[in-house]
């Protein structure tokens, strides 16, 4: 399981131990916040929660007293995760054995193994749990002791293999480090560094941070702030278990996530943020288009052709390699054979702005008429009227030019049709009969009147888009009054009312 909020930790546990006051060493009040945001991080949603009742605290102990008892006896409730977390002083005795410390544990090496809590007794409690995954976090001085020689939290050869991993703030001989008192809400580096980036996830990771995830990042920010490099041992399939959910902006979504509220997310992120997260955005559509949706493989293929580039760049889109535009065929082929009414659109225009096939724009711009798609029906009727008056012939890639195919028309001219088509005509001489352009600045001043490109028309996808400015369109308004009737027809459809208009237009097929 890759998400930490669907795990049941029942049948785990986890013991967080640390000592911030002590008899022989100064008082660490850096240990006690770093204490308190582990036991934090854990309740926290981002690593599930943990419930409770699963997380046994040893805080700031005065003396050893119980303190080995009670740590078997958590360690053996458990069944599926194991996790032991320690913050304060480490030591080593005359045996050159790690001992973490509590409160009254004694300095000097005759009496250290006595007065504190020996790793090995940390890895007898590991070794007699039946947890499968075996977790030991280790934030002190000399922590890479606890992996010298002896090191392994689990039993040999004793089925089932248990998965282990040791993080460790330190090497053998090396001393951890912490904040100093002065500075505000002081903690180890090593914890702190290790919660923050855990509650910040991580960039370009997947959407569940195992410890390796964590880790490798942990390593580098420590290091390049100069501090003390920490160190880790993995057995068996440890590295694979997931810690916490990926709080990253651009974490991908969790497999099986619904591909719509994954589309909705990614055309968000599309409308709202700078072109730098479009890698983001397209693995975001990527994962709901290989789940079958349809909107989503429209949206990689205008990302293969520049389009959505340009759109948040705010600049018109450039040439396209030949490749990226077998890519965005590519999509748009699959999303048409879903079925989708956008896609046939998408290949239309293609054939027709990139390729120069107007008989291949003239099929799709027909499919997806027929499938109700008013923009393309915008497009079909004027292709063929370019290709009835002879503007715009287009050359046959790889051929020479030839008149255009056209399908028969589906039923013939009637008054109506011939008098519509002549208001039309009307229309457009305030364009000089050029309807892209009289398109053209029907979308600008209807973007702008509904909102700006980041208001509510950003809400809206393509197709719904196209519905809508066709609908505007059709009302035929003047040239010069343009931005005014752009607006009466904002508030005629109502404020927030936007994208169910669109759909009331898909389901008229108007």
């Amino acid at each position: 399981m890759t998400d930490p909020a669907g795990r049941d930790y029942s049948r785990s546990r986890a013991v967080l131990m640390g000592t911030w006051d002590y008899t022989d060493f100064e008082p660490a009040p850096a240990v006690e916040r770093s204490f308190h945001r582990m036991r934090d991080l854990l309740r926290d949603p981002v690593c599930g929660p943990w419930p409770e009742e699963s997380i046994s605290e040893f805080a700031n102990r005065p003396t050893l007293g119980t303190t080995h008892v009670e740590l078997v006896d958590a360690l053996l409730a458990a069944t599926d995760v194991a996790l032991f977390y320690y913050v304060g002083h480490g030591i080593y005795d005359h045996r050159e054995r790690l001992c973490l410390t509590v409160g009254d544990t004694r300095t000097d090496a005759n009496y250290t193994a006595a007065t504190g809590l020996l790793f090995e007794s940390v890895r007898d409690a590991f070794r007699a749990s039946r947890a499968t995954v075996k977790i030991a976090v280790l934030d002190c001085c000399y922590a890479g002791l606890a992996t010298e020689e002896h090191g392994r939290l689990s039993a040999d050869r004793l089925p089932p293999v248990s998965g282990t991993y040791v993080l460790m703030s330190s090497s053998a001989y090396e001393t951890s480090w912490y904040e100093k008192d002065e500075v505000p809400d002081a903690q180890t580096y090593f914890t702190k560094t290790l919660v923050d980036t855990v509650r910040e996830g991580i960039r370009g990771a997947p959407a569940g941070l195992t410890f390796d995830h964590i880790f490798g990042v942990v390593a580098d920010r420590l290091v390049e702030d100069g501090r003390p490099e920490p160190g880790r041992r993995i057995e068996d399939h440890a590295a694979g278990w997931v810690f916490a959910r990926n709080n990253a902006p651009d974490a991908p979504p969790e497999p099986g996530a619904d591909p719509d509220a994954v589309y909705r997310e990614a055309y968000r992120r599309e409308t709202k943020e700078g072109v730098e997260r479009l890698p983001a955005i397209t693995a975001m559509y990527r994962a709901a288009a290989e789940a079958g949706h349809a909107p989503s493989m429209n949206r990689l293929g205008q990302i293969a052709e520049g389009r959505v580039q340009a759109r948040m760049q705010g600049i018109e889109p450039g040439p396209v390699d030949g490749s990226r535009l077998q890519e965005a065929a590519q999509w748009y082929t699959r999303a048409s054979e879903a079925g989708d009414p956008v896609g046939p659109l998408h290949l239309g225009q293609l054939h027709e702005e990139r390729y120069g096939d107007q008989n291949q724009a003239l099929y799709w711009y027909s499919l997806a008429a027929r499938r109700g798609n008013s923009a393309a029906r915008e497009r079909l009727t004027g292709l063929e009227q370019r290709i009835r008056l002879g503007i715009d012939a287009s050359r046959q890639p790889g051929g020479e030019e030839e008149e255009p195919v056209r399908p028969a028309p589906a039923r013939d001219a009637t008054v109506a049709d011939l008098a519509t088509e002549a208001l039309r005509r009307q229309w457009l001489a305030d364009w000089d009969g050029r309807e892209p352009l009289a398109l053209a600045q029907c979308l600008d001043v209807l973007t702008q009147a509904c909102g700006g490109p980041h208001g509510e028309w950003a809400a809206l996808d393509e197709g719904e888009q196209g519905l809508v400015l066709t609908d505007f369109a059709a009302s035929r308004p003047p040239r010069a009054r343009l931005a005014g009737e752009a607006r009466r027809y904002y508030e005629a459809v109502g404020p927030g009312n936007l994208r169910a208009h669109a759909d009331g237009l898909r389901r008229r097929g108007k």
